[in-house]
């Protein structure tokens, strides 16, 4: 298993998929922290609007939104569809390992490097804002929250994002499908909303458990609750995506 979770994290490092996902990231950071810098250094209209501003929330603030979700599928579904496209998957199986872990060892290399590649510059914007104004005024234990629900977002979703690409072998296929659940998802969630008068789907609308489990100044309760939740899905994604690999013919 330590001989495939190592053979994975080489051809996730050495892929352009890693590498254009990583500079898209970087390169949203460069703008924040541009804008924070010319912010603090103009004044102005400028320097009053981003005042108020506190590092731990641009941290936060970082894995948010269907934006972001677009780039994790982006990344893994990209990657796993990649070996389809390319017939590495048929070198890999081949070589006798068991499918079930050749899944999860490809599951953890990509949901990690996608963890690694956020977190930098997650942390060097956040940096830059606490720098120029605050960080905010956070408990660690809270802090903790928030790592441990950024974590639990990207997992979740890169499991989500594995069951879709082993289902759809193609990339464009596997995004297509991302896009239209994470924006076609929030119209029906709406309307359901709407139609019920209740707020259930509305809370627990994927997005909605995304935001409120690194909000930092959220209710904590709401929090541990929108993170256990995560983790379910994540556990029952993977699960699913491991069967569905272990038992399709990659022919």
């Amino acid at each position: 298993m330590l001989d495939i979770m190592k053979s994975e994290f080489y051809k996730v490092c050495k892929s352009k998929v890693t590498f254009v996902t990583a500079l898209c990231l970087l390169g949203i950071s460069a703008i924040e922290i541009g804008a924070f810098l010319y912010g603090k250094l103009a004044g102005g209209f400028w320097g009053e609007a981003l005042s108020n501003t506190k590092g731990v929330e641009i941290y936060a603030g970082f894995t948010t939104g269907s934006f972001y979700l677009i780039f994790v599928a982006l990344f893994v579904g990209g990657m796993i569809s990649n070996e389809y496209t390319n017939r590495t998957v048929r070198q890999v199986v081949s070589r006798g390992a068991s499918r079930v872990q050749i899944a999860f060892g490809q599951f953890i290399s990509l949901a990690t490097v996608m963890t690694i590649i956020t977190v930098i510059p997650a942390a060097l914007s956040s940096l830059t804002a606490s720098l120029c104004w605050e960080f905010g005024s956070i408990s660690v234990q809270k802090f903790l929250l928030i790592l441990l629900g950024q974590i639990v977002v990207i997992w979740s979703y890169s499991a989500i994002t594995m069951l879709i690409a082993h289902l759809t072998r193609s990339g464009g296929l596997s995004i297509g499908i991302n896009i239209m659940l994470l924006l076609g998802g929030a119209m029906a969630v709406q309307v359901l909303t709407l139609l019920t008068e209740k707020d259930f789907f509305m809370t627990y609308w994927i997005e909605n458990m995304q935001q409120n489990a690194v909000y930092p100044g959220g209710d904590t309760g709401t929090q541990v609750k929108c993170i256990i939740i995560l983790t379910v899905i994540g556990v029952v994604f993977t699960i699913l995506g491991i069967v569905r690999f272990k038992i399709k013919d990659v022919d």
